[in-house]
């Protein structure tokens, strides 16, 4: 993703299907804010923890995370880590990227974040770092208790850094890398497996191998299937993503769900599986981007579940134009009976939001669910979602948004 000052990110919106029984199938809703007396600065990241507390966190793109009751009412919010001496968030895509407790946290207190750094020589890396609860005030981390987990390799450009951090369902943690950035991936990175980037990558950061502060999970590809994948890096889940800025994972069944974002012509959204080859960039979604490039050998590209045309002249048919996507989650929560089972997401520019229903991989129902003549535009970083389910929205009008039925 990027977030640039003109809000540039490059995104879409999904297509409206014609079928009346299928545009039924999904309620219209609008957006209010969810904590109306709380503001933030660029806010990108959202969690709950789980963990008894009663408590949620934002973080904030500049580098500071802050926690707040789960109460409407709440006019208090607590800082909980300020990383701002470390972060470099002088580009309009880095920063404090992503947010992620360890699934045990209420035991072990652990928690991880994914930032931009730059070193003394000017040089542009990704970390993901581990902080620990104080053992003091369990509303705080301790800034000094640091532990890198992973660092990137040496990134020449500011943009496409992925930053998505999340824990699956299996216990370990993922994390979405970009292209390395500008355009056209210069590095051709996108069907080369041997490095990190244009992937999402798994590891175990409960065991340590040696100096490596996690370990390989036994079912990653390259372990997995030598033969297929004997050339990937170890870390490696999946390939051929542009800039997966947010991925998530569905509560009830646990797949995970990626929103890709394109260059200049196509938007995507994809479900992901171990091994796959997603197509970036031979290809843009369905569409052929840079056809003369080798794939990988590991295995065929699979297709976007959906994908969105930047103006309607791609498609005189197609109205569902839009310009930068922001990846969501299945909703799981009980606020809104009908929306149950739909995967929601939006456009950070045009600020729309999507419902769609999948089955066997396909897309059944695509369709726009707030309407924007009742409900202001946002400009949408990330979405979140709670322990019950429930979906909140992040934007950078500095306030978190959730959706009503209208």
């Amino acid at each position: 993703m990027r977030i640039p000052s003109t809000l540039a990110i490059t995104g879409a919106i999904l297509s409206v299907f014609s079928s009346v029984a299928e545009a039924q199938s999904l309620p219209q809703l609008k957006t209010e804010v969810a904590f109306p007396n709380l503001q933030f600065t660029r806010p990108v990241a959202f969690a709950d923890p789980n963990d008894g507390s009663n408590l949620f966190y934002v973080n904030e793109q500049p580098g500071r995370i802050f926690s707040f009751a789960k109460d409407p009412a709440t006019r208090e919010k607590e800082l909980f880590l300020d990383i701002r001496s470390k972060v470099n968030s002088k580009g309009n895509e880095e920063g404090l990227l992503g947010l992620a407790f360890h699934p045990k946290y209420k035991e072990n207190g652990r928690v991880f974040v994914y930032y931009s750094w730059m070193n003394p020589r000017g040089e542009r890396y990704s970390v993901v770092s581990s902080f620990q609860r104080s053992k003091t005030d369990p509303r705080k981390a301790d800034p000094e208790s640091e532990k890198r987990i992973w660092v990137s390799a040496k990134d020449p450009f500011e943009n496409h850094n992925g930053g998505c951090l999340l824990f699956g369902p299996d216990g370990y943690l993922y994390i979405s890398l970009g292209d390395s950035g500008a355009a056209n991936d210069p590095l051709k990175t996108g069907q080369n497996p041997k490095d990190w980037w244009g992937s999402i990558l798994r590891i175990d950061v409960d065991s340590v191998d040696g100096d490596k502060p996690y370990t390989i999970p036994k079912d990653n590809p390259k372990l997995r299937d030598p033969k297929r994948f004997g050339h990937w890096a170890p870390e490696v889940y999946c390939i051929g993503l542009r800039n997966v800025w947010k991925f998530s994972f569905d509560k009830e069944n646990g797949k995970l769900w990626a929103g890709d974002v394109g260059q200049n012509l196509w938007e995507l959204v994809y479900i992901i599986e171990n091994g796959g080859n997603y197509g970036w960039s031979i290809k843009e979604g369905t569409h052929a981007f840079a056809p003369r490039l080798k794939r990988d050998t590991s295995g065929p590209i699979t297709p976007p579940i959906a994908e969105y045309p930047h103006n309607e002249s791609l498609d005189p048919n197609r109205k569902d134009v839009g310009v930068s996507i922001t990846g969501g989650y299945v909703y799981r929560g009980k606020a809104i009976p009908e929306l149950v089972g739909a995967y929601v997401y939006g456009d950070y520019q045009t600020g729309r939001i999507w419902g769609l229903r999948e089955k066997d991989g396909k897309a059944v129902v695509n369709q726009e669910i707030v309407d924007l003549k009742t409900s202001r535009p946002l400009n949408i970083a990330g979405f979140g979602e709670d322990a019950a389910g429930e979906l909140y929205i992040l934007a950078f009008d500095g306030r978190i948004h959730r959706l009503v039925p209208r």
